[in-house]
């Protein structure tokens, strides 16, 4: 479960999981915290390699990629992952929270890995 920290300009939230879905679905949580989506069904998806990518690299990537969607009217709401590419799935978007504007997604940041990945993300706003 996502969890918001306290960040001077912008919001912060600290992501959470054993693997890269769970540190996705942690991400959309955030997302969904800071937009408060009402959302349709799923209308298209996403493809993403990443063969050699880190961690933080994924996030980053798919993140914003997701935020332009928001701002294109889909919500991301599912995701799967094939061998060496994930699929991301998002919804029609039917009503939004207006007040929040994130322009960009940046310096996810891997703080732990033992068991368990623990990275921190900021939303520019």
């Amino acid at each position: 479960m996502s969890k918001e920290l306290n960040h001077p300009a912008d919001i912060m939230f600290e992501l959470n999981g054993e693997n890269i879905i769970d540190l996705l679905e942690d991400l959309f949580d955030a997302l969904n915290k800071v937009f408060l989506p009402l959302v349709g069904g799923i209308e298209n998806h996403f493809s993403y390699s990443i063969s050699n990518k880190e961690f933080d690299d994924i996030l980053f990537d798919i993140g914003n990629y997701s935020l332009n969607k928001i701002y294109e009217g889909y919500f991301p709401s599912k995701i799967e992952k094939n061998d060496d590419e994930l699929k991301i799935f998002f919804s029609k978007i039917l009503k939004l929270n207006p007040e929040t504007e994130i322009k960009a997604i940046s310096y996810p940041k891997v703080i732990s890995n033992d068991d368990n990945y623990i990275i921190n993300v900021i939303f520019d706003i």
